[in-house]
């Protein structure tokens, strides 16, 4: 893009000067040689030159050459090419010269103005700016440099499609925005490709330019750390910071949907409780440290044992809740039956942590007590398989622990150790 204010900023006001007594002395030489009896000659040789100097070389030179363009002037209003009457003095042509130099001043001025104002906002090096036509690009400023990696030259006359990290969003960005419709502007976000090939999260807006309805100003910003940290806290929210498993919300929601695709495609569905048995003893007598040390490896061990499409989530304090999409209940006692007798054999190692237990033994033996509820109608909510999955764990702690409960079942039917 030509930068208007080059000459008015970078030149020594020796050079401004000089370029705006250039103009001065074409328009003389215009006027006096070529335009001798023309009528009309100031305003066709003399205006351009003031309206010139004004612009390039700044205010005061403007000035400069509209002083001496009124006296050069004067000879169109008095003899021999008096257009008016013989009386007007060579003053009123200064006059004449200097008020419309001065409009001329002050519009040139204001125009300089907004082209500062538009230079400091597009030209910067936080928010990318680019101008586009037929989906190329026609000119960028150097944010899109730091932005996307590429030199400008590199992006000036390239097309979009190098810059979209997915093909498709290409497409559809075609479909959607274009053409773009003067005072609707079209905003997305999306993945960029930069020049090394990392991906970088892109919020992008574009609106068309009134008075070429194939040009249009995109502005881009990075929003990548933006992105990062909306992940972050999204993965807190769904997830246990202790052991890693999700959070009760999660498990809700992602529960709730599986319950209505088991209703709606007639399949069964369990859901598992599951405690550990005297947790408060184990954190009154070990400590805290190794409390968490047990709920990580509960986590671990649960785990180890389940599907990938199975639910687990810490619902609370030594709580977990285990959801089986396709399994019937008696499926899922058997699985219920291979997490405890897991947990039940597997000491639960401690080398992390310099205090030994008091008893000496570098390792900690942990079960479990489960209850167990199924989908049963299609009117159970995940409430009611919570419900009746609490209550058969209930049943197990108060009947000895280390056991599974299945619920509606009576004591006898509980497969304990």
């Amino acid at each position: 893009m030509v930068n208007f204010n080059y000459t008015h900023y970078k030149l020594q006001p020796i050079y401004r000067f000089s370029i705006a007594f250039i103009f001065f002395s074409l328009a003389v030489v215009s006027r006096f040689t070529f335009l001798t009896h023309a009528t009309g000659g100031p305003f066709v040789t003399f205006y351009p030159a003031i309206i010139l100097s004004f612009y390039f070389c700044g205010t005061f030179p403007g000035a400069m050459v509209a002083v001496l363009s009124g006296l050069a002037g004067s000879y169109y209003f008095i003899p021999p090419y008096n257009h008016f009457s013989t009386l007007i003095h060579i003053s009123y042509a200064i006059v004449f010269f200097s008020i419309t130099s001065a409009l001329i001043g002050f519009f040139i001025s204001r125009l300089h103005r907004y082209i500062e104002e538009t230079n400091v906002i597009l030209d910067n090096e936080m928010i990318g700016s680019m101008m586009i036509r037929d989906r190329k690009i026609v000119w960028c400023n150097k944010a899109m440099s730091t932005i996307l990696g590429y030199s400008q030259s590199e992006l000036l006359g390239s097309s979009t499609k190098m810059l979209f990290a997915d093909e498709a969003m290409y497409e559809t960005i075609g479909r959607n925005a274009y053409p773009l419709k003067n005072g609707t502007p079209y905003r997305i976000q999306l993945e960029m490709k930069k020049v090394d090939g990392h991906k970088v999260w892109i919020d992008m807006s574009g609106s068309a330019i009134p008075y070429d309805t194939g040009l249009s100003l995109w502005l881009v910003n990075d929003i990548s750390k933006l992105k990062a940290l909306e992940s972050e806290l999204k993965h807190q929210v769904d997830h246990d910071f202790l052991t890693g498993l999700h959070s009760r919300s999660w498990f809700m929601e992602q529960a709730t949907i599986e319950l209505h695709r088991a209703s709606r495609f007639n399949t069964p569905l369990s859901l598992l409780m599951l405690d550990i048995d005297f947790f408060k003893l184990v954190n009154d007598t070990y400590g805290h440290q190794t409390g968490d040390i047990a709920l990580k490896s509960v986590a671990q061990f649960m785990q180890k044992n389940l599907r990938d499409f199975d639910m687990c989530a810490r619902i609370g304090g030594e709580e977990f809740v285990i959801l089986l999409p396709q399994t019937n209940q008696d499926k899922a006692h058997e699985v219920a039956e291979r997490i405890r007798l897991f947990i039940q054999n597997t000491p639960v190692q401690r080398p992390e942590i310099k205090v030994p237990l008091p008893t000496g033994e570098s390792s900690l033996q942990l079960t479990v007590s489960i209850g167990l509820s199924s989908l049963s109608s299609k009117e159970d909510s995940i409430d009611d398989l919570i419900s009746k999955a609490d209550k058969a764990l209930y049943q197990a702690k108060h009947t000895g622990r280390n056991r599974v409960c299945v619920a509606g079942l009576p004591d006898s039917q509980s497969t304990e150790l």
